[in-house]
């Protein structure tokens, strides 16, 4: 069988991120449990010594999902739901992240650590079930790793594996339409050319791929509905920078964060509108891999979270200065 060593170079980091708080202080966040006391204890002593206890729950989440096979549940009836109800309750997997977390830590720096991962896949930390919160003991246990060369390097690593089992890669070739027969997805229209599939697999955002890949003909009213008025995630305001010079003071992955945390992901989710502060994540490949820009430079990635497009910002308007 094929080994990930044969296609990609992983190089395992520590800290995982670095968390900048308003007030200038930081938490290196990592998954030894002996150095994230020594910090917590720094700004709560309580809060360290709930550190363990907390991580421990978590352990029972990610066994409920990952270990037991929650997680690979279709919950397509009630049935199922009702069925997973006693545990998830007795576990507080239904209880907000947020909420969840404030009942092992006081120090605004440790909650916010704790609670965030919920945005990690769109979800306020807020509103997004505490079972989320696996996160922290997934990546106590499995680490966080950097591929070399980048995420770049994980398409080619794809590329290279598919083309040795046989397919064909078509790029610059936009999918039109998602062609339907006898009630099956039998393959895709590219550049007004017919490709017949067994099988159609979409990557692209749901609603686009159901409302705008499939024929109306194929596609009933009442799931139309449904689709306009799911509840969306954020979006993000996307930034790909270089740098003359280099920001030791930042870590692989680093967090900036204003003052506010509820109120903030309140003006994203809720309110929709476009805050006066922000708080931010960079992505620093350098600090690892010095191969991703050249001597005495740094390549930047940074995300900045926002509201979706259901909001009215106009960002014409506010890209100018």
């Amino acid at each position: 069988g094929r080994k990930m060593g044969d296609y990609l170079d992983l190089i395992k980091l520590d800290p995982f991120y670095r968390i900048y708080f308003h007030d200038g202080t930081y938490l290196d966040y990592t998954g030894d449990s002996d150095k994230m006391k020594s910090q917590m204890a720094q700004f709560n002593i309580e809060d360290a010594n709930n550190y363990d206890p907390f991580i421990e729950k978590t352990k029972r989440l990610y066994d409920a999902v990952i270990t037991d096979g929650l997680g690979s549940t279709p919950f397509m009836d009630w049935s199922t739901m009702f069925n997973f109800l006693p545990q998830a309750l007795k576990l507080n997997a239904l209880m907000p992240a947020h909420s969840f977390v404030k009942g092992y830590f006081k120090d605004f720096r440790h909650r916010f650590a704790f609670s965030f991962h919920p945005l990690f896949i769109g979800g306020s930390p807020f509103r997004a079930p505490s079972v989320y919160l696996m996160i922290p003991y997934l990546e106590k246990v499995g680490g966080v790793w950097f591929t070399e060369g980048g995420m770049y390097s994980v398409v080619k690593a794809f590329e290279r594996i598919f083309l040795e089992l046989g397919g064909t890669v078509m790029t610059n070739s936009e999918v039109e339409k998602i062609m339907v027969k006898n009630g099956r997805a039998a393959g895709v229209l590219v550049n007004s050319q017919f490709y017949e599939a067994d099988a159609v697999i979409s990557n692209a955002d749901f609603a686009h791929t159901h409302l705008d890949l499939i024929n109306p003909d194929y596609r009933s009213k009442w799931s139309d509905k449904r689709v306009k008025n799911m509840d969306y995630s954020m979006s993000a305001f996307l930034l790909y920078i270089g740098v003359r010079k280099q920001y030791p003071e930042l870590s692989h992955h680093t967090l900036i964060l204003s003052q506010r945390y509820k109120e903030l992901v309140k003006d994203i989710f809720d309110k929709k509108i476009l805050p006066d502060d922000f708080s931010m994540y960079l992505h620093v490949p350098t600090r690892t891999d010095a191969s991703m820009a050249p001597p005495g430079c740094e390549s930047m990635y940074v995300l900045i979270p926002v509201a979706n497009l259901q909001s009215k910002i106009n960002w014409g308007k506010m890209a100018r200065p």
